[in-house]
């Protein structure tokens, strides 16, 4: 560089001729003639590629390999060493491996331009875009890895984060209903990448759209936007969403007894976000959403029913499946056709237009039971109290398995088919109110099944809101309470079974709790 810079300045500043600088520095004239035409000295470069006379009739063949290999898996593409070993085991190539590498850099450079990007202003209201993510938390104490369905307005920046425990279409379609219901307004498109939740078959630019999800769309009436295969950074607000979400709001993994309480925490931390302030514009997220929202098209009047639902036919065991789990119907039911209605934390059965069974979401290859579906069962089949499925004692409550020893220790025997009895109560009264019936009796230590009939029709009284009728002893001050707390038990004597006429006249019903 310093003799370039020295023949410049000796002709271009001192004058000198160019035969004289040639002369002087002992160059050729030549070499000076090119040290005027740039100021830096120019790099070597050949005129043409040199000859590969060994290669250039295999290049062809390299080019449709690598071509072929962009509708591959990456991980299963060609590498220069494996093209070198098919050229010298199937082609007979005897050159060197070097230049195959060479060649193959050069081809693969032609065939994948390198790709540009251009910078996307998106005005108020226009696009919201949709992705999900993961993370990890800990729910009751054990480490639990829950699915996060995330959005972010583009104009924005405004994101909306929830959690799941699944990320199915029933989690998809619910988070879409509290993501509208966030905004307060419905934007323009929504943007996604290929979720099997939305795309049922991907067909070049066109997309094969779940039933559902048009359902959804339909409601709310809003458009949608499909990234290209492979192209997340088409969305790239919610791309950074999700990144911010799992190293933002869930670092460290935080500890909770419930979604619902993780779904608060996320809530607030949207609602923080705001506060930040966007570089381009010096307004805070939340100013800019506020703009959003004077142009969201409004809300539907009525809720969408974030739900799939589907036929299915009620087995023997009075059971429909889903996702291969089991959810029980009353017995009457069995071996009907039904219609199941899955959201994401509800089951419901529907036979005949009626709801017939509701149960709480179970885990693939768990029987979802309720008692009192197969307590009829019971009366023709009263071994299943010990051997039934539903009849666990894990689906007992204290005061139910505390009544069944009572009245097996008092009755023996007799006591078991006693306890039966009581179950049976619920032919004749809801089961639930059946189940507080016996929580009363037992408190109260009335373990008779009498007691508990006596309670269920208290119970019945007050819920129809009718006074319970009481006890009116004015014909028998004997039976009366006695300020010194003794009796002679001669009184009950009277009311024994063989006393008709004594039975007869107290045949009011007594409220045990009252």
């Amino acid at each position: 560089m310093e003799k370039h810079e020295l023949i410049r300045r000796m002709v271009l500043v001192d004058g000198l001729s160019e035969r004289e600088v040639a002369r002087r520095l002992g160059h050729s004239r030549h070499t000076v003639a090119k040290a005027l035409q740039a100021a830096a000295p120019q790099g070597y470069s050949l005129e043409k590629p040199k000859p590969r006379h060994k290669l250039d009739p295999f290049v062809p063949i390299i080019k449709q390999w690598l071509i072929e290999d962009q509708q591959r898996h990456r991980k299963q593409r060609h590498s220069a060493v494996r093209i070198f070993e098919r050229l010298r085991d199937e082609h007979e190539f005897t050159g060197k491996r070097r230049a195959v590498s060479d060649v193959v850099q050069q081809l693969r450079t032609e065939i994948s331009h390198q790709e540009v990007y251009v910078p996307i202003e998106h005005p108020p209201g226009a696009e919201v875009q949709i992705d999900w993510g993961e993370a990890q938390i800990i729910l009751n104490g054990q480490p639990t890895t829950i699915m996060l369905f995330c959005a972010r307005l583009a104009y924005s920046k405004a994101s909306f984060v929830r959690a799941y425990v699944r990320q199915d279409q029933p989690s998809f379609l619910d988070a879409h209903v509290h993501l509208i219901e966030f905004l307060q307004g419905v934007p323009k498109i929504f943007a996604y990448d290929n979720l099997k939740s939305a795309v049922i078959k991907v067909i070049g630019r066109e997309r094969s759209l779940n039933k559902k999800f048009l359902e959804l769309r339909s409601h709310y009436l809003f458009l949608t936007r499909f990234c290209n295969v492979a192209r997340g950074n088409e969305k790239g607000h919610t791309e950074n969403s999700v990144k911010r979400s799992q190293s933002n709001y869930l670092t460290p993994p935080p500890s909770v007894t419930a979604i619902d309480q993780l779904n608060k925490h996320l809530f607030e931390r949207c609602e923080s976000d705001l506060q930040r302030f966007d570089k381009a514009t010096q307004l805070t997220y939340g100013q800019l959403f506020e703009q959003e929202r004077q142009v969201f098209a409004q809300l539907p009047q009525t809720r969408f029913h974030a739900c799939v639902q589907r036929a299915a036919r009620v087995d023997r065991y009075a059971t429909v499946q889903h996702e291969e789990t089991r959810y029980s119907v009353p017995c009457r039911y069995a071996c009907l056709h039904s219609v199941i209605r899955v959201g994401c934390e509800l089951v419901e059965v529907i036979v005949d237009n009626q709801i017939v069974a509701t149960h709480d979401r179970g885990t693939p290859g768990q029987w979802v039971l309720k008692m009192e579906h197969y307590l009829p069962v019971l009366q023709r089949k009263p071994g299943l109290l010990d051997s039934g499925k539903p009849f666990v004692k894990a689906n007992f409550t204290d005061s139910e398995l505390l009544l069944r020893r009572e009245l097996e220790y008092r009755y023996n025997e007799d006591g078991t088919r006693q306890f039966l009895d009581v179950l049976l109560l619920s032919r004749e009264f809801e089961f639930s109110l059946v189940r507080t019936a016996i929580d009363n009796c037992v408190c109260a230590r009335a373990f008779h099944e009498g007691a508990i009939r006596l309670e269920l029709q208290r119970l019945t009284a007050t819920s129809r809101d009718q006074p319970a009728t009481i006890l009116d002893l004015t014909n028998r001050p004997n039976l009366e309470t006695e300020i010194t707390g003794t009796r002679d038990l001669s009184v009950y004597d009277a009311l024994m079974p063989g006393n008709a006429a004594t039975t007869n006249d107290l045949s009011v019903s007594l409220p045990l709790l009252a």
